[in-house]
């Protein structure tokens, strides 16, 4: 907090991969915008670029160019079993900005502790814990996603879910 810029981004690192302490990307966030504040350093000059293409990063730590390419490599490993949405997973990964933009399609025996939460329009809503979680980056060293595990989800079973279309997957 006393304007060492050096610390501040192995802060950044180490909440944003949970290095050496529980991944928080507030907390990212937080000494992020730190650094930004200190009049030694402007983080807009400071653009960090992927290890693997060399382009500057989309978003903290995410390529575009290098993730579309590794989700499309992908496609074939997964299925929803309805090609409409595995159309609409494949498209939201492949123009994927950051990893909040991320779809994927999670298999029932990637589920823990499935409760009733409440019923909506068109579905029924349950809680879960998700065991692999979203993707929040990519580990160069691992060459696998990174992923925050133990993850809490919303799951919604669909009725009528043999017609879908854009207008049904708004309610989703």
């Amino acid at each position: 907090e006393n304007g060492n810029e050096t610390a501040m981004f192995d802060l950044v690192k180490c909440y944003n991969n949970g290095e050496g302490t529980k991944k928080n990307l507030e907390k990212a966030f937080y000494w992020y915008q730190k650094v930004a504040e200190n009049d030694k350093v402007d983080p807009k000059n400071d653009v960090e670029l992927c290890n693997e293409c060399k382009q500057p990063y989309t978003d903290y730590q995410w390529c575009q160019q290098c993730n579309t390419r590794r989700f499309q490599q992908d496609f074939s490993k997964w299925t929803s079993k309805n090609e409409f949405i595995d159309r609409f997973i494949q498209e939201a990964q492949s123009n994927a900005k950051n990893s909040y933009e991320v779809l994927e399609w999670i298999p029932y025996n990637k589920l823990s502790s499935i409760d009733y939460y409440d019923k909506g329009g068109f579905s029924e809503i349950h809680k879960a814990i998700w065991l692999d979680g979203p993707i929040y980056s990519w580990n160069f060293k691992k060459q696998q996603w990174n992923r925050e595990i133990d993850y809490e989800v919303i799951l919604k079973i669909l009725n009528n879910s043999s017609s879908l279309n854009s207008k049904f997957l708004d309610e989703v």
